[in-house]
């Protein structure tokens, strides 16, 4: 039978995989074969995810990472090449919000953190890894972002505004890295039931699923299986593409 997907040994770095859907899709792209560098901010997270794997047959190394940290991206970047010898596959996903406020309330200080750890954790993770894939002549970047991004969202001026950057830095770098075989492409992730939002407040959930043609919310695994497309030779013919799993709730022409 013939392989759809052709993932098996390439070796991957999933940023934020401690929990969520960090977790989902480092489980998922582990499953198919891939070697996954595990990395959080969260060590007692991210070693557990690593055991899963490992439980569960996979290959999987952790390496702690702060994202707004260089010197730490530097060194998750090493620790990956000689854990692996290269590396294959990038998945930005670490970043986040806050608790929603009203955009004339966000302080110099707030707007600052939120732009780096969404946008600036992404392009300093893919300017790390670049070399390794323009050397060997292949590669895939996936990059999370938001439905925000597109549709605009209440009361997170500084997190949509992060997450529409990551569009425009995907389309940007995909250009420039197609010369190299390496494929640059971003999800605006939707509503996501992961730990995060149940921290958050859960009950507002119900009030979206009506506006969901699919009538239900997004699961961890729904936006790793549009990541493990992504980074599949399946999808060598795709870049520079905005991917959106997302129940039909934007549809994008």
């Amino acid at each position: 039978m013939r392989d759809y997907l052709r993932v098996a040994g390439k070796a991957a770095i999933v940023t934020g995989s401690g929990r969520g859907i960090g977790r989902g899709v480092a489980m998922e792209l582990a499953s198919y074969g891939v070697k996954v560098m595990v990395t959080d901010i969260n060590d007692e997270n991210g070693l557990r995810v690593k055991d899963e794997i490992l439980a569960a047959g996979g290959t999987a190394e952790y390496c702690h990472c702060d994202v707004m940290k260089v010197e730490d991206i530097k060194n998750l970047v090493q620790k990956t090449v000689e854990a692996f010898g290269t590396v294959d596959i990038l998945v930005n996903n670490a970043g986040g919000g806050e608790p929603p406020c009203d955009f004339d309330t966000i302080t110099d200080e707030r707007w600052d953190h939120y732009i780096r750890f969404n946008l600036y954790s992404a392009f300093f993770m893919i300017r790390e890894v670049f070399p390794h894939m323009k050397a060997q002549k292949r590669g895939k970047i996936v990059n999370i972002s938001s439905g925000y991004a597109i549709g605009g969202g209440d009361f997170c001026a500084h997190y949509a505004s992060a997450k529409a950057g990551v569009i425009g830095l995907t389309t940007s770098i995909a250009k420039e890295a197609a010369p190299f075989g390496i494929n640059v492409n971003v999800i605006p992730v939707p509503t996501t039931d992961t730990p995060g939002l149940r921290e958050a407040d859960f009950e507002l959930v119900a009030d979206e699923i009506p506006l969901i043609p699919l009538g239900r919310i997004a699961v961890p695994e729904d936006v790793a299986n549009t990541v493990l497309f992504l980074v599949s030779e399946a999808a060598d013919y795709v870049t520079g593409q905005i991917v959106a799993p997302n129940g039909g709730k934007r549809m994008l022409v």
